[in-house]
């Protein structure tokens, strides 16, 4: 709704009109009257008004120095101007003040009620413009990080884009790089023990923390571009501020290197490696480079260190096949006839050539997780399906979860082949009483966080809609009535045993809420905990 405020020295006019015209109807919820030019100033002092009627011949400020003094307040109000001298003096001077109206008096009600009007309409649209800039300029805002991060991996993937479209994602985005700029990478890649100990959510908080703990250490000397790849490195494009970028500080670039990897192993209690490309052109030659440094990430064997590559070569033992993948019989024979005893030893034989120190390389993680999985894609279509629709979309495509050490793709390939090869059913089952012993120990493990299907299904390798379907099988019992169970039981034991308080409580039972964790807990057992503990 709009405000308007009516000034004339003649008394009775400004109050016929502010009662006698169907102001509400128009969308004016506000009417403030002023008798004189400085009474109006002092409305517009302590009121938002949109809309201004005023006389222009009036004692001690006219309508026209009204309007000046508005007009260099720079306030956004609309005026409509109305005198009874028909001089063309004031139509000019009222068109320079910016007055969308000018009736000479007496005007009729009608002509004055459409002016309003148009304003009005004027604002409305304008207000809609407005806001539709400004949720543009939210959403904008609020996706700017990703958009940045996705030029940059469209980028570091040679994706082709027009310099003209590139130079105007790089405005737009406010991304400090521009054609010609010297450039080097800096990649983290995250020891195994990482991904090994904690999950794929875990593992994105302590991505975003690497990346906050280099861009405090670098921002001072380099301009910086940043990609967050999930499950594989923390990438950071550099250019130096204070030069033109055609010689490089290799010492202290190495050395920021350097307290980066002590504070990671300081703060996050393990390590990484930092590799540093040697100098690039942008945008010329992003893609070369940054392939370049994955490739020496790919075949290396170090788990720590910073290595310069711009100066020296990341260790590497020269790659080999995996012997054991190729010598007969062939895994993909031993799928084909159901050997399962033959099908594990041939897996196990797999696992003990990847755990020896000279094959210990992302490359070598990736060929034997790229052939197992041709493997049991094999099984599945010789059983008549896709091996998406026996295990779940998630679970197959996990490379970037199971390629980091071989544990974790022993333990990824253990579980689908469970699923796939038709064992025994007294052997099946025992497997998955097993399963759900370690569903359960993981789920009392954690009942002070967020126990989530999702949580348990990344802990044990399993797609979420398969894990709760053998869950359901074995015990009767949905996951999420289990969960409850054990937190009920929990909050129960508690309240006989300790003297913690509610709130206290309601944390190590993994409810964010006293409220909601006493509703939950009445509705268990039928009686509040400080009910229950008083009994």
């Amino acid at each position: 709704m709009f405000s308007l405020l009516i000034v004339d020295d003649h008394k009775h006019q400004v109050d016929t009109l502010a009662v006698t015209l169907p102001w509400e109807e128009l969308g004016i919820s506000s009417i403030y009257k002023a008798y004189e030019g400085h009474g109006a100033l002092a409305i517009m002092e302590m009121h938002r008004i949109d809309i201004i009627i005023t006389d222009i011949r009036m004692p001690g400020m006219s309508g026209l120095e009204l309007l000046e003094r508005v007009h260099a307040s720079q306030r956004k109000i609309d005026a409509i101007l109305l005198t009874g001298y028909a001089e063309f003096e004031y139509a000019k001077k009222a068109i320079e003040l910016h007055a969308l109206e000018y009736f000479i008096k007496p005007v009729r009600d009608q002509l004055l009620v459409d002016a309003v009007s148009r304003i009005i309409s004027k604002r409305r649209h304008e207000l809609q413009h407005t806001q539709a800039f400004e949720q543009a300029h939210s959403i904008l805002h609020q996706n700017l990080p990703l958009l940045k991060e996705n030029l940059l991996n469209d980028l570091l993937q040679g994706v082709e884009i027009s310099p003209k479209q590139l130079k105007e994602k790089l405005e737009m985005y406010q991304i400090p790089f521009a054609f010609g700029d010297a450039i080097r990478f800096m990649v983290i890649q995250f020891d195994p023990h990482f991904y090994e100990s904690y999950t794929s959510s875990d593992m994105k908080l302590f991505e975003f923390a690497v990346m906050n703990m280099a861009e405090e250490l670098l921002q001072d000397q380099y301009r910086l571009w940043t990609r967050r790849a999930p499950q594989e490195n923390v990438t950071l494009m550099l250019k130096p501020i204070h030069s033109t970028g055609a010689t490089w500080s290799e010492e202290g670039l190495v050395s920021i290197a350097n307290l980066l990897m002590e504070q990671v192993v300081h703060y996050l209690k393990g390590t990484v490696a930092i590799y540093l490309s040697a100098p690039a052109q942008f945008t010329e030659e992003v893609h070369a480079s940054y392939a370049s440094v994955v490739s020496s990430v790919l075949s290396s064997l170090e788990r720590q260190g910073v290595f310069n590559l711009n100066q020296q070569d990341v260790a590497s033992r020269g790659l080999e096949p995996l012997r054991t993948l190729y010598q007969a019989p062939m895994l993909i024979q031993l799928m084909d006839s159901s050997n399962l005893n033959k099908v594990n030893e041939k897996l196990q034989a797999i696992f003990q050539e990847l755990e020896q120190k000279q094959t210990d390389s992302r490359a070598h993680l990736r060929e034997a997780y790229l052939h197992v999985l041709s493997c049991f894609t094999f099984l599945a279509h010789k059983k008549g399906k896709v091996l998406e629709d026996i295990i779940g979309v998630s679970s197959v495509h996990k490379e970037h979860s199971v390629i980091h050490s071989s544990k974790q793709l022993k333990a990824w390939c253990s579980l689908i082949l469970e699923a796939l090869i038709d064992e025994d059913p007294a052997v099946g089952d025992e497997n998955h009483q097993q399963l759900v012993n370690k569903i359960h120990a993981y789920i009392h493990a954690h009942l002070s966080r967020d126990v989530t299907l999702q949580s348990i299904s990344e802990h044990v390798y399993l797609h979420a809609v398969y894990l709760s379907k053998i869950y359901k099988e074995m015990t009767g019992l949905n996951l999420s009535e289990y969960i409850l169970q054990a937190r009920m039981e929990e909050a129960r034991r508690l309240l006989e045993q300790t003297s913690l308080k509610i709130y206290e409580i309601t944390e190590k039972v993994g409810y964010q809420s006293a409220q909601h964790f006493i509703r939950t807990f009445k509705k268990y057992y039928g009686v509040t905990p400080d009910s229950f503990r008083k009994q």
